[in-house]
């Protein structure tokens, strides 16, 4: 874990409880929150410039239409399909 052995764990362990004392939990807590909240803000910024990557890569001719981002799953668009609806029947006189 970043190149820490036991000893430093131990000693950043123990510093964490003589200044947090009783509330550590609750600045663990924050801290964890934090973290998911930067890692999915990252995650966001990341995405965002992958996509204006891919319109920089286009050209100044290219066409205004918008890039879609990545999708999820790595199959071919042309096998997915969804809900088909039949038009209604025409009205009977």
């Amino acid at each position: 874990m970043f190149g820490l052995g036991p000893l430093e764990i131990l000693a950043i362990g123990v510093i964490a409880v003589m200044l947090y004392g009783k509330r550590l939990p609750e600045v663990g807590k924050t801290v964890g929150k934090s973290l998911t909240e930067l890692r999915r803000q990252w995650a966001t910024i990341s995405r965002d410039l992958d996509v204006a990557g891919q319109l920089d890569e286009r050209g100044p001719g290219s066409t205004g239409r918008a890039i879609q981002p990545p999708s999820r799953y790595d199959e071919d668009e042309s096998a997915v399909s969804g809900p088909v609806f039949d038009a209604p029947p025409p009205p009977t006189a």
